[in-house]
């Protein structure tokens, strides 16, 4: 790096440095929203969200953890049925009484406690981590760790030198000294003990959730904590930018060196939010159950959109509420194909932002291939434990969030996300070629496909989204908000659309749902308006515009 380099990257950290310090030296200065904050006008429309919670089971009631496909459905936990008047037993792990079972292989993760993962001299790196962990927990034991015996921690555990800048201004600078003690002693002595414990906590290596397959895995959120306190450390192999084998090239970095380094000031709020899930668990483990799901929807199940006579569901329109607020229901994660997205790095939108206040998310990291275009992944059970304030570079860590959400039988929370992708158009136009309205449609159908029901031949919960794929990604809201539409109907789910703070979408999204009721409208018809309107030389009027200005009777002519 030339001088040149060094001084301008010397301006960029100065110029962070004020705008999260005060001039006292130290104190963070809290923005304050109080002031300014104008409470957004409350506009609801189309059918009462009561109708369609109260409409299904509460939360719903699956089959017994023992009757799972084992084939299907990896469970890391010992089966067992949540019972409410017991709320404090905790599932155990799955072969704890035979110890840790290694599966150093090609389809599971490649745990840093295998004896399998050696230096060039063939001895474990297990050694060195345990004995590096176990050093820097007697001295937070002992209330003499320091920022820089973290640092030489995560650099020797991790095997190589690392920019941690982020990390140490939010613990040394912004934390007020009541906070930077708490973390150094308590908190950081319980991930040290969480990620030296990982072979006992997970008795197994999660496996991999690999791309084509239906497959399933279920872990205590003890679990969870144990493979999140590793990614704290780095501990995970060939999974880090410099070290990363083909094996992992269609998965992301689960390890935290990226969120350390020096960045623009929301990679702060989110490693806040971050530490915060670690104190709360330190204060108090949680003891529910975790479910990561991939989804591949088989060919033989895709729509023909253009025969469907499915009818149009029942939607709900919203401006002041967030997906995240809307409790029993299936709710969207705007994700991105790597699931996460940027939540590790710099980016910091609906799914980066939904991975931080819940960060047992963040495991899905650690097991999911890339999404293909007939695929999605479920999060089901993952507690939220912060509240936040703006979003993007505004975002800030809010404090503390109690999840009261209540648990199914298997002792998940009742909150149900499903990751969907939608296709990102540097060129904006691009996106009314049908070939990419025909992926978003499989994508969507596939995320809202409803599988338990299918079973058991029973309608299912609602669907809670929003504008997918039109912030960063360049998506019309319109056209999505109708490629939405189509796949909930064609699933037989009611929709739930959150367009937050805007109120010009949930009044024209209403208007077109109603005009569109009037004619008894099937979904092959909204095909046939995005045939006719994607297939226009030019286009000056929007999709709603369009469609209020032709009756379905001319569609067919």
């Amino acid at each position: 790096m030339s001088d040149r380099d060094s001084s301008a990257r010397q301006r960029r950290r100065m110029k962070l440095d004020q705008q999260v310090a005060s001039p006292r030296g130290g104190a963070v200065v809290q923005r304050n929203f109080a002031n300014a904050y104008v409470m957004p006008e409350k506009v609801s429309k189309g059918t009462p969200l009561e109708d369609i919670i109260n409409k299904y089971d509460q939360p719903p009631n699956n089959e017994d953890m023992e009757r799972v496909d084992k084939n299907s459905h990896a469970l890391m936990i010992l089966p067992f049925k949540f019972d409410l008047s017991l709320p404090n037993v905790e599932p155990g792990p799955i072969n704890y009484e035979m110890g840790y079972f290694d599966r150093w292989e090609n389809n599971y993760v490649r745990m840093p406690c295998s004896l399998y993962y050696t230096l060039k001299n063939n001895q474990p790196v297990w050694f060195t981590i345990r004995e590096e962990l176990g050093q820097l927990k007697k001295r937070c034991d002992a209330k003499l760790a320091t920022f820089k015996d973290l640092q030489a921690t995560i650099m020797r555990c991790a095997g190589n030198n690392y920019d941690t800048y982020c990390l140490e201004l939010l613990i040394t600078r912004i934390y007020v000294p009541e906070e930077r003690i708490h973390f150094m002693s308590t908190v950081l002595s319980n991930i040290c003990d969480l990620a030296l414990n990982v072979n006992t906590f997970c008795s197994r290596s999660p496996p991999l959730l690999l791309a084509g397959k239906n497959h399933s895995v279920t872990m205590s959120q003890r679990q969870a904590a144990s493979l999140l306190a590793c990614a704290f450390f780095s501990l995970f192999p060939y999974r880090s930018q410099h070290e990363q084998t083909r094996e992992y090239k269609n998965f992301q970095d689960p390890n935290f060196l990226q969120l350390y380094q020096y960045g623009p000031s929301q990679k702060i709020e989110k490693l806040r939010c971050i530490l915060h899930y670690f104190q709360r668990i330190t204060q108090r483990m949680p003891n529910g159950v975790i479910t990561f799901q991939r989804f591949s929807l088989p060919e033989s199940e895709h729509p023909k959109w253009p025969k469907s006579k499915a009818p149009l569901s029942p939607v709900h329109l919203t401006m002041n509420q967030k997906i995240e607020d809307i409790d029993c229901v299936l709710q969207v994660d705007f994700a991105n194909r790597y699931i996460g997205g940027g939540v590790l790095g710099a980016g910091c939108v609906q799914e980066e932002i939904r991975f931080c206040i819940c960060p047992e998310m963040l495991v899905s990291l650690l097991i999911c291939e890339k999404m293909e275009p007939n695929e999605c992944i479920f999060l089901i059970g993952c507690e939220r434990y912060a509240s936040y304030e703006g979003y993007a570079d505004s975002f800030q860590f809010g404090g503390n969030y109690k999840d009261n959400t209540p648990k199914d039988n298997w002792g998940r929370k009742w909150c149900h996300v499903v990751a969907m992708d939608a296709i990102r158009f540097p060129d904006q136009r691009s996106q009314y070629n049908m070939k990419y309205i025909d992926r978003d449609l499989l994508k969507a159908y596939t995320s809202f496909y409803p599988q338990e029901t299918k079973k058991k031949g029973n309608a299912c919960f609602g669907i809670a989204t929003g504008s997918w794929g039109c912030g960063v990604f360049n998506g019309d809201r319109q056209v999505k908000a109708i490629i939405q539409l189509m796949a909930a109907s064609a699933a037989g789910r009611p929709l739930i659309y959150a367009s937050y703070l805007d109120k010009k979408l949930v009044n024209s999204f209403f208007e077109v749902h109603q005009y569109l009721l009037d004619q008894k409208a099937e979904v092959r018809d909204l095909y046939r308006y995005l045939e006719r309107y994607c297939g226009q030389p030019g286009r000056s009027e929007s999709l709603f515009e369009y469609i209020l200005r032709k009756p379905i009777s001319s569609l067919k002519s």
